[in-house]
């Protein structure tokens, strides 16, 4: 079954005439264009791509499950409302993550409904190819981390240690990044989403690189904090008390669990060993096209585990003015046990330095 025919059992569950489909990850899904000048039509009368001039030629070369409607720039949400006029389209279903302008132009030609997290729901089960894709970007994440390690040393910025990521992931054949690097070392690794500075690297630092490549459509997500230089006993002792706790808790992404479940479960584990006022963020989330990808694990989660989904396994401990330290991996859920598919060591790391 091809994606967009998931889709399509949503026009008989809202009880709609077509569905509206603007966002970027939707779109990946179901083979649409990704251009912000285009616009998906899911309807029983037939399913339409409405964009501007500039995807003409790329919907002719690509488009094999969309009947392609071209209007000028800046003229596609005028067409879509002629499109539904014309059509007698009475009721539809959008996006929640649609402008309100845009929803409000919709409105005034017909009902509009909300999707929910229904498509989310619905991506957030893999098909076999979807996770082989999945498994290449992680491997490319395993061999961008890998080259890095040869090129980080004292004196760099962490800027300079970002502009290293998107050089290794083009070199290697990575289609790009799947978010902005989150790149800090010293006392910023205490921030978990720290993005980089001009901060210069130090010999003791705690390096926290927290980053994800783009293949194909589906993304990797990983987090290693290194030691620059010889770890410091503070940085051994942080390392050595979350190492068990974030594989023990991938060892939890198991069908028919909640969230929430595993959420609490590492949470437990950090507050016992004296950090629980220091892990101040949700375990994961989904992985995938990207995008609100499901099954979130945070600690009001009631998404259900079921096998065919990905996730990331991200517990941390983040002491302000000390530092922070953060071991993600990407986990997929089988009706057996996990399978973690981000490789790369979990051993602590110490940067070899000339000092």
């Amino acid at each position: 079954m091809k994606n967009i025919n998931k889709i399509e059992f949503l026009l008989d569950e809202l009880a709609v005439d077509a569905i509206v489909i603007n966002q970027k990850a939707t779109k990946v899904y179901v083979d649409g264009l990704t251009g912000s000048g285009v616009w998906l039509i899911i309807s029983r009368k037939g399913n339409y791509q409405i964009m501007d001039g500039r995807y003409q030629t790329a919907a002719e070369e690509s488009t094999t499950v969309f009947k392609n409607i071209v209007t000028k720039q800046g003229n596609v949400l005028s067409t879509i409302l002629k499109w539904l006029a014309k059509e007698n389209i009475n009721k539809i279903a959008a996006e929640e993550e649609l402008p309100y302008a845009q929803f409000k132009a919709l409105s005034e030609v017909c009902k509009v409904k909300s999707l929910g997290d229904r498509i989310p729901k619905i991506r957030s089960i893999k098909t076999q190819a979807e996770i082989e894709k999945i498994k290449v970007a992680c491997a490319l994440g395993d061999e961008v981390f890998k080259q890095l390690l040869t090129t980080i040393h004292v004196g760099m910025t962490e800027k300079e240690v970002v502009g290293e990521i998107y050089r290794l992931i083009y070199q290697l054949g990575a289609d790009g990044v799947s978010f902005d690097p989150v790149i800090s070392s010293g006392p910023r690794t205490a921030m978990p989403h720290g993005r980089a500075s001009d901060r210069i690297l130090c010999t003791g630092d705690f390096l926290l690189l927290d980053f994800g490549v783009v293949k194909d459509g589906y993304q990797s997500d990983m987090t290693r904090t290194i030691s620059v230089g010889k770890a410091t006993d503070q940085f051994r002792k942080m390392y050595e008390i979350l190492r068990p706790i974030q594989n023990e808790t991938a060892q939890q992404f198991i069908a028919g669990k909640l969230g929430k479940e595993i959420h609490n479960f590492a949470a437990h584990k950090i507050e016992v060993a004296g950090y629980g006022d220091y892990f101040t963020h949700g375990l994961g989330h989904g992985l995938g096209i990207g995008g609100g990808e499901r099954p979130l694990m945070n600690a009001s989660s009631n998404d259900i585990l079921t096998a065919g989904m990905v996730g990331t396994c991200e517990p941390g401990i983040y002491i302000p003015g000390l530092g922070g330290i953060r071991i993600e991996d990407d986990i997929l859920v089988t009706n057996s046990a996990p399978q973690i598919l981000t490789k790369t060591t979990r051993e602590i790391i110490e940067l070899e330095t000339n000092d």
